[in-house]
């Protein structure tokens, strides 16, 4: 029982104090370090140097966000250049594409005429050998026929008595 009348009176005594508002204080942490050493004077000079310090910092910052904004800046537009580059690189390779396929049309081309200049050749060379074929042929035409004339007109000489013989070529 005591200790359930001891628990009790502990409870109520939580709630009173969480009921009852705490003062807050306004001081900020060099008002209450004053107050704790009271030690004015260095805590004045430890304020000067933290407002110095704090005044220094706010310029480094505001520095830092300058540069901040420069390099931003710069990534803009070196983005924007990039772009470019990237729309100049892709032109040029549909520029390559065409030309592939000019060249491989213009090979096609030459690749042709190729075929038509052997042609040419082949037909030329087929041509000047009937030819050389023909006059052969002429020739040995001509050598048959005078060699049957000289058959029919005998051997010897001609079937009428001539003085000169026929003789063969």
């Amino acid at each position: 029982m005591k200790v359930a009348k001891l628990l009790y009176t502990v409870m109520i005594l939580s709630l009173l104090y969480v009921a009852v508002p705490i003062e807050t204080a306004s001081a900020g942490m060099f008002d209450r370090i004053k107050d704790i050493y009271q030690a004015p004077d260095k805590l004045d000079e430890l304020q000067e140097a933290y407002d110095a310090s704090i005044k220094a910092v706010e310029g480094q910052l505001e520095d830092s966000r300058r540069q901040a904004e420069q390099l931003l800046q710069r990534q803009q537009e070196l983005e924007s250049s990039n772009e470019a580059i990237r729309d100049q690189n892709e032109q040029m390779q549909a520029r390559n594409e065409e030309l592939a396929r000019e060249n491989a049309r213009l090979v096609g081309q030459m690749e042709e005429l190729e075929q038509n200049r052997q042609s040419l050749y082949r037909k030329a060379a087929i041509a000047a050998g009937a030819l050389v074929a023909l006059i052969a042929v002429y020739a040995l035409s001509v050598r048959v026929w005078r060699y049957l004339t000289w058959r029919r007109q005998g051997r010897g000489g001609r079937a009428h008595d001539d003085s000169r013989g026929v003789t063969l070529p």
